[in-house]
């Protein structure tokens, strides 16, 4: 059978890594830990698993897909396993991935996420599809934050079902939402500020309001409950704190004024867009209340 190499890029002491590494005990030849930071208490429990080689990476990694595209050349083998140190692969697809593994060059894979405590059924994360099982040379990863990498050859799609899932011990509360959401945003921003491409508040308000009502109502959010509307609430928020980040990153310099009225009209646009035979403030209340 073809051999597997599984990487993980890992900082700090995450809570759901020997999770992890024990899910992919029958699947993986080799476990690579590529160490961005690792807590050096972890070190010797990790080191006790035979399988598990490290690598360290010395310079700062304020996002995985920096070196996502770098780390495919720790593998020894062709077939390589992508995960992050808290997503665990389910029993059943686990079978899955050894059972052809040699037959396809990637592999789209349905993501369970798990969000301040909840299956996030709706509201666009499911089934949250990554591709993350594939042979090295037919996929490549840019090193833009959230990107999906550049694929060839024949793909084999996972069925989305909740046993064949990826599951993501994703945002456990919110303080981890807002450091992370933080983090992301003030890198996205800097991609702009460096590439000298300009950032609009016209076009971070089409975004914003863009992501909550698609994921709310376009994407059935409210059928996740307090959750549901917090995260499309939290999605829509995160671009006004990358365009937050850019123009201080400006010296808080404009091109023009701030026209205030773009963010009601876009709102109401995206509103009766999404209205049926109620309103939304009906709507709104019968979904939270």
């Amino acid at each position: 059978m073809d051999k597997i190499s599984a990487i993980i890029v890992t900082k700090g002491n995450p809570p759901y890594l020997l999770k992890t590494l024990k899910s992919i005990d029958q699947i993986a030849d080799e476990i690579i830990l590529v160490d961005i930071g690792i807590d050096q208490e972890l070190l010797p429990t990790l080191k006790n698993n035979k399988k598990v080689k490290i690598k360290t990476v010395k310079e700062p990694v304020p996002y995985v897909e920096l070196i996502r595209e770098k780390t495919k050349s720790y593998a020894s083998h062709e077939n390589i396993l992508f995960l992050d140190p808290d997503e665990v692969v389910s029993p059943r697809l686990a079978e899955i991935l050894i059972s052809n593994v040699g037959k396809y060059d990637y592999f789209k894979i349905p993501r369970k996420n798990l969000i301040f405590g909840r299956f996030i059924k709706h509201s666009r994360w499911w089934p949250d599809y990554q591709v993350r099982f594939f042979k090295r040379n037919k996929i490549k990863w840019p090193t833009i934050i959230h990107r999906q990498p550049e694929v060839k050859g024949v793909e084999f799609q996972v069925e989305p079902t909740e046993d064949n899932a990826l599951l993501h011990y994703n945002y456990q509360n919110l303080d981890e939402y807002i450091s992370k959401a933080r983090r992301y945003a003030k890198h996205e921003a800097k991609e702009f500020a460096d590439n000298k491409k300009t950032l609009s508040l016209n076009e971070t308000v089409r975004r914003s309001l863009n992501e909550f009502f698609s994921r709310y109502f376009a994407g059935e959010g409210y059928k996740d409950g307090a959750q549901g509307f917090i995260l499309a609430f939290l999605q829509m928020f995160y671009y006004f704190l990358v365009y937050f980040y850019y123009l201080e990153m400006n010296g808080f310099k404009q091109e023009r004024d701030v026209d205030t009225t773009e963010f009601f009209r876009q709102g109401l646009k995206q509103s009766l867009h999404y209205k049926k035979s109620r309103t939304i403030k009906d709507w709104l209340i019968k979904k939270i209340c």
